[in-house]
């Protein structure tokens, strides 16, 4: 005689659902948690404070750079942030990098705005944080518009983008090359001017071993002989509110490297990191990236096989897309 025990179908359904639902919140705390003892919600309390303070110095000096591109520049405008500006400043102590240097030469900018307008602001600036030599760049710059030829060619190149699965697996990109694409990608919007997003690469055995944790590559990832590992620094966000802002950072970043590895004659594809904590986990120790980084999605590249076929992959009708509510 058997001796399993005989469970109902639907008793069996519904434990399925809980079982489910139990590991989607499970998974959802796991997500939380890491932004929660990254991100500016818990002060300095897990060590941040550095790449808090800088964080927030990106982000005030960039309201003010926003207020001095406004069509009609209102004088005093953004006062509150240039005060807070200058404190964070001293608390810098000492150190140096690109934004402190950009912080300074956006508040002489400001300054110069008021003195240009006969606008006293002396109340405001009391000499401490642009006395430095001012050797960043910061403020604002004229906008040219691109010529009618070179439009034509970035929208070519958008439109012919496609994602590559045919790769020579022996010809390894050029550094430069993916040097290239990369600082294409950090032109990309982010939060406040903040640039939270990394892009870690591999290539050869390394970049297939890593291939192996991701389960969209079958069939040709082996052919694969380069990947980048696309994250967004958690540290550098200010909150609640911005719990959700690294998949944004980290999309548009995404997207403009797989245009600029595109536009470099290089063949890519986007490979999705939809996995669980567990998985992602395995993939941060062996790559070595930190519990800080949000993991966005893996990037695999190279150089098309000659014949190399791809997907026609059918977009919808423009209709479907394109929403315009006229007024």
């Amino acid at each position: 005689m058997s001796s399993k025990i005989y469970i109902p179908r639907k008793i069996r359904h519904c434990l399925s659902i809980v079982r489910r639902t139990l590991q989607h919140f499970s998974e959802w705390n796991q997500d939380a948690w890491r932004f929660f003892k990254a991100s500016t919600v818990t002060g300095n309390y897990f060590g941040n404070d550095t790449a808090h303070l800088e964080s927030d110095i990106i982000r005030l000096y960039h309201v003010v750079e926003k207020s001095l591109s406004m069509p009609a520049f209102r004088p005093r405008s953004s006062l509150n942030m240039v005060r807070q500006l200058q404190a964070s400043l001293d608390k810098w102590d000492g150190l140096e990098g690109p934004h402190i240097a950009s912080a300074r030469v956006v508040l002489e900018a400001y300054r110069k705005k008021h003195e240009e307008l006969g606008v006293d602001i002396s109340d405001v600036f009391s000499g401490g944080a642009t006395s430095c030599i001012l050797d960043g760049q910061g403020g604002v710059k004229p906008y040219h518009s691109h010529t009618h030829l070179d439009r034509e060619v970035f929208l070519r190149v958008m439109i012919g983008r496609v994602s590559v699965r045919n790769f020579d697996v022996e010809r390894i990109p050029d550094q430069k090359i993916l040097g290239r694409a990369v600082t294409a990608a950090m032109s990309s919007p982010s939060v406040c001017n903040r640039q939270t997003s990394k892009a870690y690469c591999f290539t050869g055995q390394r970049a297939r071993e890593l291939l192996a944790l991701q389960n969209g590559n079958r069939g040709f990832g082996h052919t694969i002989p380069a990947i980048f590992i696309v994250t967004s620094d958690l540290r550098l966000f200010t909150g609640t509110t911005e719990r959700y802002q690294a998949w944004i950072d980290g999309g548009m970043f995404a997207m403009s490297l797989l245009l600029g590895l595109h536009g470099g004659g290089l063949g890519a594809l986007a490979l999705n990191w939809s996995v669980l904590n567990r998985r992602d986990r395995e993939l941060r120790q062996a790559a070595s990236i930190p519990d800080h980084e949000r993991i966005i999605m893996l990037i695999g590249c190279g150089y098309p096989t000659e014949g190399a076929v791809v997907p026609v992959s059918t977009r919808r009708d423009l209709e479907e897309v394109f929403i315009l509510q006229e007024s």
